[in-house]
């Protein structure tokens, strides 16, 4: 590979990503910022999930075009960078032979870490919001590399291992993800949904007749904790 790129290249890409965005986004002759974003976006690799999430409608907003350009190009980096790693260990004798193994996670794991339940991980990868990430089928399990974006509701991009980082800091740098029984699981669950909406289900989104998109997935998590945690009350054992 006669341009590899270096690891502080590859920090400076990712965190000027949408300035090197906006400079592609030629006002001027804006047809063709549009056709380069195109062809780009059907160039790249393993982008399935990131094709289906772009329409016409992202050109009609600056703002948004050029958020949506920036994520175009985190994802190039990560597809240009990944084939660089195997085209070195291919062809080329790497200099550091004991390079840092990359930590995978399975949606249980991350559900500690996000403080989320284990359906609402899956439903994230089903709604491609694990950059990059297909959801597994049947009778295979998703590992999630550490090195992989999430992208929230609002389009905004965290790393999973900021994530993780953010969990230690706040529970403390030697401490891990407890292995809880069931009922315990489902009742800490809930009860984070408790503090976020200040009161029961009931009394709060179970009383709701119009919900928000974001209310409305909270309802059908939320509901189905409450199920297990009373399916678990009466069999402990299954």
């Amino acid at each position: 590979m006669l341009m590899p790129i270096t690891y502080t290249e590859k920090n400076l890409f990712s965190k000027h990503s949408k300035e090197i965005a906006l400079e592609l986004l030629n006002l001027s002759n804006f047809d063709n910022s549009v056709l380069l974003f195109k062809v780009l976006a059907h160039a790249l690799k393993n982008n399935d999930n990131l094709v289906e999430a772009f329409d016409e409608s992202i050109f009609e907003n600056t703002e948004v075009f050029k958020e949506k350009f920036s994520i175009l190009l985190q994802h190039a980096l990560v597809q240009a960078t990944s084939q660089q790693e195997v085209a070195i260990t291919v062809t080329e004798e790497p200099e550091i032979k004991t390079a840092r193994p990359i930590k995978e996670y399975t949606p249980k794991e991350l559900s500690y870490y996000f403080g989320v339940s284990v359906v609402t991980i899956h439903n994230w990868l089903k709604q491609g919001r694990f950059e990059g990430v297909e959801p597994a089928g049947d009778n295979k399990h998703n590992h999630i590399s550490e090195d992989t974006f999430y992208i929230t509701a609002a389009g905004k991009k965290i790393r999973i291992s900021d994530v993780v980082q953010m969990w230690k800091k706040q529970e403390g740098e030697g401490v891990t993800p407890r292995n809880e029984d069931k009922l315990s699981d489902y009742t800490r669950q809930i009860a984070m949904y408790e503090e976020k909406y200040h009161g029961e289900f009931e009394r709060t989104l179970g009383a709701k007749d119009e919900l928000s998109p974001e209310e409305d997935t909270d309802v059908q998590v939320w509901r189905y904790l409450l199920g297990r945690q009373k399916l678990e009350s009466r069999n402990p054992e299954e």
